[in-house]
């Protein structure tokens, strides 16, 4: 169950230095293996650091004006209908609670830190954040269909968000297009890789043997939310990824 939501004010000296550790730990732990995508977004984002917990709206406000994204706080996971309505309007989600020092290095449910550092950097970037509100185009309209396998094709949805969105390697710009097992071509870009040491490191150990983007594969790989992953993919490019989920939709009957 998540912490009581707290305002900025709120925050003790405490989860402040919590904050600043998990920051600068994480941000050191991924340089030369994070994506440009994430690493830009991150250096340009003079309202999301290390000095302090930030301010929900200054990060909104820089989001705004750079992507046209913005962001709403929630008080923890939120139904998936709801997820996907503000995915569409250009909005993410975020909950205002942080985690305590005895819990830097494992959580249960995503904290503030997940929610801010993990996935708000990339959507400073014109492609991704297309994807993204994409993504809850697609994921609305399914959701609110009636045809019997509407569900199912929600869980296949959300299979690709886990694997591209949360734990996703891409690769890197310039790379010959060589196959996924040279490792050598692949950035990390999922938030929950971004967000935590210990998978970072552990996926980053398994960058040879990264599946190549396939999204009929992926969208047929189950994943389990309270074990570390055994399995990654590497996606090509982002436009790719809205290009075959777009003609995955099209194929669909509502």
């Amino acid at each position: 169950m998540s912490e009581p939501v707290l305002t900025q004010s709120q925050y003790s000296d405490d989860r402040h230095k919590t904050w600043q550790f998990l920051y600068e730990r994480q941000r050191d732990n991924l340089s030369g293996k994070a994506s440009d995508i994430f690493l830009d977004g991150l250096t340009s984002m003079e309202s999301l650091t290390s000095a302090t917990i930030p301010r929900v709206d200054a990060m909104a406000a820089q989001l705004g004006a750079t992507s046209g994204w913005g962001l709403t706080i929630v008080p923890g996971l939120i139904a998936v209908e709801d997820f996907f309505a503000l995915l569409a309007r250009r909005k993410f989600c975020t909950s205002v609670w942080v985690r305590r020092a005895d819990q830097v290095d494992y959580i249960e449910e995503p904290d503030m830190f997940h929610d801010t550092f993990g996935h708000v950097p990339p959507l400073m970037n014109p492609a991704f954040a297309d994807f993204m509100q994409r993504f809850g185009e697609i994921g609305l309209a399914l959701s609110q269909s009636v045809q019997e396998d509407a569900e199912q094709r929600v869980l296949e949805l959300q299979r690709l968000y886990w694997y591209f969105v949360e734990f996703g390697f891409v690769r890197a710009p310039g790379s010959d297009g060589a196959v996924a097992d040279r490792g050598g071509n692949a950035l990390i870009i999922g938030a929950g890789l971004m967000s935590s040491f210990g998978e970072t490191n552990h996926a980053w150990s398994l960058r040879h043997s990264l599946r190549p983007f396939d999204l009929a594969e992926i969208m047929a790989t189950p994943f389990i939310t309270t074990e570390v992953q055994s399995t990654y993919f590497l996606i090509n490019s982002i436009p790719e990824v809205i290009r075959d989920m777009d003609d995955w939709f099209d194929g669909l009957t509502l």
